[in-house]
Formats: structure tokens, sequence, C-alpha cells
């Protein structure tokens, strides 16, 4: 169900316990994505104790749902039962510990630490937004200093455990950006409303669908309001933006235009090319104290940035797009459109038994319904006042109708609806039915009186006095509609985000500008390689630019 978990593609996500009388419930949500079919699976299980061996019999029985597909991460709390039983289980998956817990947990463990001045936000910035490892040791070895807490036994612990909760250890894990499990509180939520501790199993059961079915209608509303597009955007005439928009969802373009606007305030600097790659040194001139380096290879449209944000999120960053506003590029390349977060993610099927590659496109089944009621409601439009056009339109629908019963043995309502119907409604490859179609003879049309119909101001108009001068508050635009409305919610919300995330950013880099001495023209910038530190780019006379180690 995209609109509720089109995040948590291949993701794994366990949350607290619903209990309801003596069992437990891991109501997680449990979600796995086929990568080929984009199909979601939910999960519940019932189990009596959190033991290890509970897990164990647990994530079994989902991975034998699943088909034996291991989900890419899977975000748990500091849980030791579930952590072995994500080792036997799901080797090949990446473990990830919820930083919300882990805040929670800093705030019992360290209160004495946690109450100093500036200590809680430059630990928020270390736990959650790090780009590089480099910049995270660097960071954190710098945190650990200045509060003289390197030696406290909790954060020791939490250092050992630093491949499963920082952020910069895990770019190449796809995750949606997710830090920690309290998205699947929706799921908590939606269920816990509508029951009470004393409900058993059938209750439950039947609460279940309930939400189901929510779920279904909210994908449905998405998917129409995807497909109708969004015309409330910003970069009206830029390409780039308008293949965007024609590809992704609107809340996964609202993410890209964002990062659009914020690349066109960034700083770009070439410092060295060779034929077809390019290197650049990217960032805020005055916010970022550290820059990121991106490569590009304008022949095979290959790029790549140190931030590695396409690879955990799914959505080229705003370092990237600068380098494309360089060289002028106006369509996404194909290889960073990840299908999870276009259009027609929801839109294709793969037959049981055949070639997964080998997939049909298909359009939904709430987007084809509008559509082809607009179209009918058009075409009625334009014949009602000519009875000739009406009767071919009478008699169109009549051929139409025994066409549809010849080929699916029957229509909805008729209450012999086939299996082949259920089946196969969205395949491509049906066939065609005759086309040969007997119409009367077409007499001239009766020309009647067309009214033309005029949108005019709204009869009832509130009265302002202005200036001592009383004037009708004539309304002549359209409200903001459905769409318009949940863009701006999406688009503030990713807004204060952003700029939460870029005071820190700025904040914590501000500690190190004082201590750290570069030369006259120099660059502090993340290293290409994951195993090396923070490397600066001094301007030379005669080689042009030349890396000096921290």
């Amino acid at each position: 169900m995209r609109s509720d978990y089109e995040a948590f593609g291949d993701l794994l996500i366990h949350d607290t316990t619903y209990r309801t009388n003596k069992y437990d419930m891991i109501c997680g949500p449990f979600v796995g994505m086929n990568l080929h079919t984009q199909n979601i699976m939910f999960g519940v299980g019932f189990i009596l104790n959190e033991k290890a061996g509970t897990f164990d019999w647990l994530f079994n029985s989902f991975l034998t749902s699943m088909g034996g597909k291991q989900p890419v991460t899977i975000m748990t709390d500091q849980s030791s039962a579930m952590d072995k039983a994500i080792r036997e289980v799901f080797p090949k998956s990446r473990h990830r510990l919820c930083t919300w817990h882990i805040g929670e947990n800093a705030v019992v463990n360290i209160k004495g630490v946690m109450a100093k001045e500036g200590f809680k936000r430059r630990f928020d910035y270390v736990l959650k937004y790090t780009d590089t490892v480099a910049e995270f040791e660097h960071y954190w070895n710098s945190l650990m200093t200045d509060y003289n807490c390197k030696t406290h036994k909790w954060i020791e612990r939490l250092y050992d455990l630093k491949e499963k909760w920082c952020p910069a250890y895990n770019k190449e894990w796809f995750s949606g950006g997710i830090l920690s499990s309290q998205r699947s509180e929706t799921t908590n939520h939606s269920i816990s409303r509508r029951l009470h501790k004393t409900n058993g199993l059938c209750d439950f059961y039947k609460c279940f669908l309930d939400v189901i079915d929510e779920w279904r209608s909210k994908e449905n509303k998405g998917d129409y309001n995807s497909s109708t597009g969004n015309r409330y955007y910003a970069c009206a005439d830029n390409m780039l933006c308008l293949h965007a928009r024609d590809v992704y969802t609107i809340a996964i373009y609202l993410i890209f235009e964002q990062r659009f606007i914020k690349a066109i305030g960034l700083r770009c600097q070439r410092i060295s090319y060779e034929f077809p790659v390019s290197k650049y040194i990217v960032g805020h001139p005055t916010k970022d104290f550290i820059r990121h380096v991106v490569m590009f290879n304008e022949q095979e449209m290959v790029v790549d940035c140190t931030c590695k944000s396409y690879g955990e999120i799914g959505v080229l960053c705003s370092h990237i797009l600068r380098v494309f506003i360089v060289h002028n590029v106006e369509e996404i390349p194909k290889q960073y459109i990840m299908k999870r977060w276009t259009k027609k993610a929801m839109n294709t099927i793969v037959e049981e038994g055949e070639d997964r590659d080998n997939e049909v496109s298909v359009v939904s089944a709430s987007v084809w319904r509008m559509q082809s009621i607009r179209n009918c409601i058009k075409v009625i439009n334009e014949a009602q006042h000519c009875p000739a056009a009406r009767k071919l339109i009478d008699l169109g629908v009549l051929d139409m109708s025994c066409k549809v019963k010849e080929y699916i043995g029957g229509v909805e309502g008729d209450g012999n609806v086939s299996n082949k119907y259920v089946r196969e409604e969205t395949l491509l490859d049906v066939v065609e039915p005759s086309t040969h179609t007997v119409l009367p003879d077409v007499v001239e049309p009766i020309a009647e009186k067309v009214i033309p119909t005029m949108i005019q101001n709204p009869p009832k108009r509130k009265r302002k006095i202005k200036n001592g001068t009383e004037k009708a508050n004539e309304r002549n635009v359209r409200p903001k509609g459905i769409v318009e409305k949940k863009r701006n919610k999406l688009k503030g919300w990713n807004k204060r985000r952003e700029r939460h995330v870029d005071n820190l950013r700025e904040e914590t880099q501000s500690t190190d500008q004082c201590i750290i001495n570069l030369p006259v023209g120099g660059v502090l910038v993340h290293p290409t390689s994951s195993n090396s530190q923070l490397e600066a780019y001094v301007p030379d006379d005669y080689f042009g630019v030349h890396i000096q180690p921290l």
C-alpha cells in the first residue's frame, strides 16, 4: 500500500508490542517488497514471550511467506533476543538500531552529560546526520574530548555498535532515509484506537480488515492525485524539474524540487578534468565548512557524490543536481530513477512461473476508472443537444456492453463475474473482440439552440470596508484544492526538517573553524574513500589544486 508504506520497500521494522489479553502482538509493520512486482506484504505475529527462540520462529514464518526474499534493512530497538534471531534468519540483511530509542536511553544513562550546554544538539547531529565515516569519527572524537565523556561505559558500548545506528556506515543499504521505527506507530495507532485490551482475536481480525480497507482507499486517492499531476510547482520552466514531475509521485517530486532549489545556491568548483570525467567540490559558500566531492562522467551519464544520498534514499542529492545544472542536463538519467518512487511503481504485474524481468505495464483500476468516466462525460456533453448523436451513443454503449459480456462472461452487477475477469482485468495482452459495429444510418442532426455557460462570481459576496469605503470582496480565483493543500503541508514539513538539519550542521561545524587552520583558499572536503580522514584541497600556483590530509 504505497500511500502509507512507499518508503518501506525492502524494509523490516519492529516496533513496540500491542498487548491483547495474554498475547503480545508484533504489529510491526513487518514489511517486505518484491523488487520486480513491487508487492508489499504485511504481517502480524502473536507470541507468548519475546525470547530468541520465539523471534527465530516468527522471522522464519515471515521469510517463508516472502518466498525466501530477505529484506535489505531491518530496524529494531536494542533487543538482544531479536539481534540473535536476525543474525540467524536474515544474515544478508542490514540490521539497524532505532535512533529514537537510543536518544531515550541516552537521557537515562548519561543524564548528567546530556544536561551540559550544547551536548544534546551536537550528540543529535552525530547520531543522525553525519554523511561520511570520516565526518562521524571527527565529530565523535571532538564531542568526547570537549565534554570528557569518552570513558563512560554506556557511551563505549554505544560506540561499539556504531555500524548499526550511524547513517554514515549504512549509506550503501537502502533505508528510505528512515532513522527510527516510529513510522510504524501508524499501524499501532490505526489498530489500537479501534480496540480495547479486552477484545479477542476475532475482534482484532475484523478491525484489521477495516484498517486495510482504509489504507487501500488512501492508496487509490494517492494514485489518482499522482495521475492528474501537480501543477503547483516552483520551477515551471526547468526541463529537469519537468521531467521529474512526469516521473515521480507528488510526494517524491516535492523532495526533488526542494533539493533542486537548494542546489541553485550551492557553489560548484571543478578541480580536475580528464575526459569524460569531471571532479567538483560542491557546497554552500557560507554554511558548509566541510564540502562534498562529486565525480561526473558526462559521456556515460554516471555520477557519484560523497554524501551517498542516492543509495540511502533513492533520490539524487542537491550536490549532484548542482553539477547537472552546470552541464545543462535536462533529464534524470534512467539508472538514477528508482522505480519505487515513480507513478507507475504499483502498475506492473508479473505472471507466476515467468521470468521476473518480463513485466507488463498497466494502469491501476482507480486511475483507469476515473479517466474513462471523464472521457465518457466529455462525449456525452458534446452530444447532449443532438438527438441523432444521442442515439449513436446509446447504440455504442449497447454494443460495447455486449462485447464486454462476451469476453469476460458478465459485467459487474450481473452476479456472474468469472474468475478470468478477476485474474486478467489488468493484463494488456487481451484478445481484441470483434471490431465490426453495426450502426444505423445517421440522420441529419436537428439543430438546437445552445446556451453558452459562463463562470460568474459567487452570488453571495462578503463586503469589507477599506479606507472608509465599502467594497465588494470578489473571489476571482479558484480556492486551493486538495492537491495544493497536501503539497503545501508536505513541503512545509520538509522545509522545517531541512532547516533543522542545516542549523545543526552549521552549529556543529562552527566548532572546528577556530581549531582547523586552513591555508588561504583551502577547502575542507569529505574523502572519496570510506577509510580515510577529512581532506583539505589547497590551491597551487603550478598544478592548480593538490590534496593535503587533515
